[in-house]
């Protein structure tokens, strides 16, 4: 009996694995059209380009939990051999999903008629691919919930693929290039959804069982509530930028919002590597401490490297901004904060990963609540004392270290009885970090740019050896104890061997 469930464990895993380790590659794919973006996109022009994806990033919550819950529903239901009530579940989900995506798509073009000119087109466009994106989110919550692991990966792989290449084909071809590019989104997902579709054979009867609907949502209620707020901790900043100020300069923003989500690809997926065998070794007899090795260690791996790629980035960026898309160097400032911000924003999502594995979400939903009213009183009060888009990224950094300080301290909370230890901790792994911002402001102050554009990128050069030389020391300094690189050579080249095997297996 243990052996079947063994067996039938690591075949959940593998096909998960697979899976993650698909939609990595997936989005290191989409990371290229973002970054074509700008050179695309005049300034206005992305930050309507930003707006619009920042309305369609709630797409999966006006589903209200119901894929949260069938996610959970269908897997509990096929476990017990109730093959009739996971059937009630995908037909019920299914019909609601229709009725939603209908209200959404009424919803996004009534609020056209409510906003600025330049806003509406776009808008009405969108309305239609919302209601096509609850389908494919539909499809791709089905298909995870029955396992089909190498249906969804494949899904997600060719939608990376799609989108940047139609959205940027479209955008190019196109005269209004957000027009195009929003199209181009439509198109990708509707290959996708027709794949998934094509793939399965379900069947929908025309009937729904209200109970099932309500033990759905009441199943995915504190992951929604964890997606919402998440969504507007992480939005606050452009919803206000878009209210108060133009569409130019949310493009200025927006280009900051997109490098830092970037820069926070690493750490994301080594938390998504690493939160399959956080499950694992939680069930085994559901003891946080038995997963304290999935969370100490890599923690301060990706503090140092993350604090090592910002040290590189922050001088790299602003010259290759200025040389190659001039058009945005007014940007250059909020750019550079939102960098430093992203530190926090990255630090924050193994130990998140880590709360909902050992079933801690309320803890992420509490610290939320108290970030998003956080945010909102600053963003209000530095917008009312005239300091524009810096104050606006005062406030989302502010957020940021909240999540990445709180989430860190909450999961350490978990694992760690001595709260010296944990204070210990979060201060001697920031301060690298702290070490890096004094150095680079130092490094401004008594090395400014004064050469000719030849020149520029030899000064950037000689500003990364001298902070990259001087975060070695720091970083030397907090990691003498050598846990960092053991794990380098334990757990994450064990990761790194076994997502290569179940490649070749595969």
């Amino acid at each position: 009996m243990n052996g079947n469930a063994d067996s039938g464990r690591r075949m959940i895993v593998k096909h998960s694995s697979h899976y993650v380790s698909s939609s990595l590659v997936g989005q290191g794919i989409g990371f290229l059209r973002a970054i074509l973006m700008p050179v695309l996109f005049t300034p206005s022009q992305l930050g309507i380009w930003n707006f619009m994806n920042l309305i369609l990033s709630y797409t999966p919550h006006t589903q209200l939990g119901l894929m949260h819950g069938l996610n959970k529903g269908i897997p509990l239901m096929r476990g017990v051999g109730n093959e009739k009530a996971a059937a009630d579940i995908k037909n019920s989900v299914y019909w609601a999903n229709v009725f939603l995506s209908i209200i959404a798509f009424i919803g996004v073009y009534i609020f056209s008629f409510f906003v600025a000119d330049a806003y509406k087109f776009p808008l009405r466009i969108l309305s239609v691919l919302v209601s096509v994106q609850m389908f494919y989110y539909y499809y791709y919550s089905l298909h995870r919930s029955n396992s089909k692991f190498i249906i969804v990966s494949n899904g997600i792989f060719l939608t990376s693929i799609s989108s940047t290449i139609f959205v940027v084909a479209l955008a190019y071809a196109f005269t209004n290039p957000i027009l195009g590019g929003l199209i181009g989104s439509g198109v990708s997902s509707l290959i996708v959804l027709l794949y998934w579709i094509r793939k399965s054979s379900y069947t929908f009867t025309f009937k729904v069982n209200w109970v099932t609907i309500k033990k759905c949502f009441i199943m995915g209620i504190p992951i929604l509530a964890i997606g919402i707020l998440d969504s507007l901790t992480y939005s606050i900043d452009r919803m206000f930028i878009a209210v108060y100020m133009n569409e130019t300069q949310l493009g200025y923003y927006a280009l900051g919002i997109m490098i830092s989500g970037i820069l926070s690809v690493i750490p994301g997926s080594v938390a998504s590597v690493l939160y399959t065998t956080m499950l694992e070794r939680f069930a085994v007899r559901h003891e946080p401490k038995d997963v304290k090795s999935l969370l100490v260690g890599p923690m301060r791996v990706i503090w140092a490297l993350m604090t090592i790629i910002i040290s590189i980035i922050i001088v790299a960026l602003p010259a290759l901004i200025h040389l190659l898309i001039p058009k945005y160097s007014p940007s250059i400032p909020i750019v550079q904060m939102l960098i430093f911000g992203s530190f926090f924003m990255s630090t924050s999502l193994l130990p998140g990963q880590f709360l909902i594995a050992v079933n801690k979400q309320k803890f992420l939903i509490v610290t939320q609540i108290i970030t998003c009213f956080l945010v909102l009183f600053i963003n209000m009060l530095l917008i009312h004392f005239g300091f524009g888009l810096k104050g606006i990224a005062v406030g989302t950094i502010f957020g940021y270290f909240v999540y990445g300080v709180g989430y860190t301290c909450l999961a350490l909370k978990l694992v760690v009885e001595n709260h010296r230890e944990i204070i210990k901790y979060v201060v001697w792994q920031v301060f690298p970090f702290i070490m890096l911002l004094l150095t680079y402001l130092i490094l401004n102050i008594f090395f400014p740019y004064q050469g000719t554009e030849s020149n520029y990128i030899l000064w950037a050069i000689f500003k990364i050896i001298i902070l990259v030389s001087s975060l070695c020391v720091y970083l030397w300094i907090v990691n003498t104890d050598g846990l960092v690189i053991d794990f380098v050579k334990t757990e994450l080249l064990k990761q790194i061997n076994r997502f290569l095997n179940l490649r070749i297996s595969n």
